[in-house]
């Protein structure tokens, strides 16, 4: 709904990588641990079985104007709406320590209009929010 509420601006958001089942994720992480090294994997891949790809909520987005899309527009446009239609920015800048992975601009999940809604107007991260809300 929201690519279309984009479009419609004449942004052009497209999903990247979305649902991975654990024999792709198993291929991803190896990957990067056998080319980059197991502390780089560790901070950018999600062990197999522990992906929120494979949960089927979060996805990667890109743009279809832009090879780097954290400098695009569409970037733009989804870091400050993406809320409105339940997603967040799940591995944001300032959340590294946090959430234990780097920065990925293009990483959204999906967890319901009221949560996102909060976690954006607070800016925090999915961490900080279970932290303070289901943590007890």
């Amino acid at each position: 709904i929201y690519a279309d509420d984009a479009s419609k601006l004449g942004y052009k958001i497209i999903a990247v990588s979305t649902y991975r089942n654990f024999e792709y994720q198993d291929h991803l992480f190896n990957y990067y641990v056998e080319t980059k090294g197991e502390e780089y994997a560790l901070n950018c891949s999600a062990k197999p079985g522990h992906s929120e790809h494979q949960t089927g909520l979060a996805f990667d987005i890109g743009s279809a104007t832009s090879n780097v899309f954290a400098n695009s527009e569409e970037y733009v446009w989804i870091k400050d709406n993406a809320y409105k239609y339940g997603f967040i920015y799940r591995f944001p800048q300032k959340g590294q320590t946090i959430t234990g992975f780097r920065h990925e601009p293009w990483h959204y999940r999906y967890v319901g209009v009221e949560a996102a809604k909060y976690i954006y107007e607070n800016n925090m991260t999915l961490e900080e929010y279970y932290a303070l809300f289901l943590d007890n």
